[in-house]
């Protein structure tokens, strides 16, 4: 048995969600059958890091390629923007060569990017997985920019290294880029209608996008399947919480939600915390820290640390009172607020940024919708007796749902792997 995942993500490091799910796919996949039997097809640049498993890297397509997409795939609706910044004939090629010389008995593509190289009667016996709706995320970004004007829509942060110079400037301006996300919004829906009709399964990580996804394109129940996220963390990482009024952020700040939620963060909640409990401290772990949020982050100057990216959270999660979660939009689920709970941290959320994971009495996780309820939130988890129970709450949660003896059990029934080793 040998396993062939394609992409155009390097997943390590592990600093972002995306990357996340395809390192604790190829970490299964390697369990079940060995690394020799595993490969990963990237398309683009050269990973960063070594690799666990065979590697096999492919070239992108050109600027050419890419800018004749735009007029004859696009502007057609015959695909999406993400579709076009990943299609070209060279690329396509490479891959079926390689796949033909490796002869997977199970192939995994990365989202409609990578779907759409793989031809009708491959797809009806292999998987795509979905990541996240992103016709959901962007539809769920254009009402927040009505709802909120502050917010970035560009609908191209998630890919931006694909996309040509000469279009970048278009997601620089409000207009054009909603324009873009309008436009990206329908082009990309009928990419994941189209994919989750002609694949034999879809996996997506939000139960609730599975349940949208599967009435949209009219197919059987079972056809699109939630799987939960395999993360590093462990749930018997011991908690050195000693009462101090210390929280935590984590998360990739070029993505417009998390950019977003921390502003409105800092803006609206943390001067009531501080209020309240004037030792109060928050670090930021994040790359890309965009200079609105720096600068709110100076006018807090001593209470508010911004990191970039570190390696370790141990220590960061394992001495905080509460990681904070203050999405205001997004879509998927989020896998920090899966980390805190593997490390036996209780979460204060908004509603958007729990969704798709259990919330409430024993789950670990409080969510909080104005500014002043989650701020009280915040301040009730730093009395030690309270934080310990919410810490055990979270150390369950995350045993029962998202450890790697429960997600390797999923995966099984979702690439249809069980008793194959």
């Amino acid at each position: 048995m040998s396993v062939a995942l394609v992409s155009a993500v390097d997943p390590y490091p592990t600093d972002a969600g995306k990357k996340i799910v395809l390192a604790g796919f190829l970490d299964y996949f390697t369990d079940r059958y060995g690394p020799d039997k595993v490969h990963y097809i990237k398309v683009g640049a050269a990973p960063q890091l070594d690799f666990p498993v065979n590697l096999h890297q492919v070239p992108g397509p050109s600027r050419a390629a890419v800018i004749g997409n735009l007029a004859t795939r696009v502007a057609t609706g015959r695909a999406s923007l993400q579709e076009a910044f990943l299609r070209s004939r060279r690329t396509g090629r490479a891959i079926s060569r390689i796949i033909g010389e490796i002869r997977p008995q199970l192939q995994v593509y990365d989202t409609v990017r990578m779907a759409q190289y793989v031809p009708a009667s491959v797809a009806a016996q292999q998987i795509c997985y979905l990541d996240d709706l992103f016709s959901e995320r962007y539809d769920r970004q254009l009402k927040a920019a009505e709802r909120f004007p502050d917010v970035d829509s560009s609908p191209l942060a998630a890919f931006a290294e694909h996309v040509p110079r000469l279009i970048q400037p278009l997601a620089d301006n409000r207009t054009s880029r909603t324009a873009l996300l309008r436009a990206e919004r329908t082009l990309v829906r009928r990419s994941e209608d189209r994919v989750a009709r002609r694949f034999r399964r879809c996996l997506l990580v939000n139960q609730g996008e599975v349940d949208i996804l599967t009435r949209r394109a009219g197919v059987p129940p079972g056809r699109v399947q939630c799987v939960p996220p395999l993360l590093r963390a462990s749930a018997a990482q011991e908690r050195r919480y000693a009462g101090a009024p210390a929280f935590v952020f984590v998360g990739l700040l070029s993505l417009p939600h998390n950019d977003d939620g921390l502003r409105w963060f800092l803006r609206t909640v943390w001067p009531i915390v501080l209020t309240r409990l004037p030792a109060a401290r928050l670090r930021v772990i994040g790359r890309y820290a965009g200079s609105d949020v720096l600068e709110l982050a100076g006018h807090h100057a001593g209470s508010v640390a911004v990191d970039g990216y570190v390696p370790d959270l141990g220590d960061a999660l394992g001495t905080a009172a509460a990681l904070i979660n203050p999405l205001r939009f997004g879509s998927g689920i989020k896998l920090k607020v899966i980390e805190a709970l593997g490390h036996s941290l209780p979460v204060v959320s908004t509603p958007v940024g729990a969704e798709g994971i259990a919330s409430g009495s024993g789950t670990g996780v409080l969510v909080g919708t104005e500014p002043a309820e989650f701020a009280e939130l915040l301040c009730s988890l730093t009395e030690p007796a309270r934080n310990a129970e919410y810490s055990e709450a979270a150390r369950e949660h995350f045993a029962s749902t998202y450890s790697r003896q429960a997600v390797f059990a999923a995966y099984d029934t979702a690439f249809s792997l069980a008793g194959a080793h």
